[in-house]
């Protein structure tokens, strides 16, 4: 049976975004939020440029994620200067993910960025307290170590593997 849907008949609730998904993360994916995610693992990929050429591209899997992470030069950047340039040693790091935006063909659009997650403050020392315990080297700050509490309960985006398609904006 066929139901036709007329502007009088009950409407559907559905995420229209999720409709075109791709394989990679869009920013429209993020929903405003920034999330902090473990790199499990670091592939090259082909993709064609809007001149037509192909580019190989850095593309990052992220745990619990149900898509990649397709890297741009500045994206790349930013996990080049933390964490160096062998994709091996990207492996188990921390990554945070934010809404953002770009100039693109003349005007303003949507996109995501990355940084590196600031290890926690230790807290400050006040006349007559214990004193602080020194800070530990920069090394063990970027360490792999497992997300504060209050980012590790947020979830990844939830569009799924299969709702995507790979018209994507980065």
């Amino acid at each position: 049976m066929v139901t036709k849907t007329t502007p009088f008949s009950p409407q559907q609730d559905f995420d229209v975004g999720a409709l075109y998904a791709g394989n990679y993360v869009k920013a429209a994916d993020l929903n405003g939020k920034t999330y902090t995610a473990t790199i499990v693992g670091v592939e090259t990929v082909e993709i064609q440029e809007t001149d037509g050429s192909v580019r190989r591209r850095a593309v990052v899997t992220l745990q619990d994620w149900p898509a990649k992470l397709l890297l741009n030069k500045t994206n790349s950047d930013v996990i080049v200067a933390a964490y160096g340039r062998m994709s091996t040693d990207w492996i188990n790091r921390l990554l945070e993910l934010y809404p953002h935006t770009t100039p693109f063909n003349g005007r303003t659009v949507p996109c995501y960025r990355v940084r590196i997650p600031r290890p926690a403050a230790p807290a400050a020392a006040f006349p007559g307290s214990a004193p602080v315990a020194p800070v530990a080297p920069i090394q063990a700050a970027i360490a792999p170590a497992a997300a504060p509490a209050a980012q590790a309960a947020m979830p990844p985006p939830t569009v799924t593997a299969a709702e995507r398609t790979d018209d994507i904006q980065y």
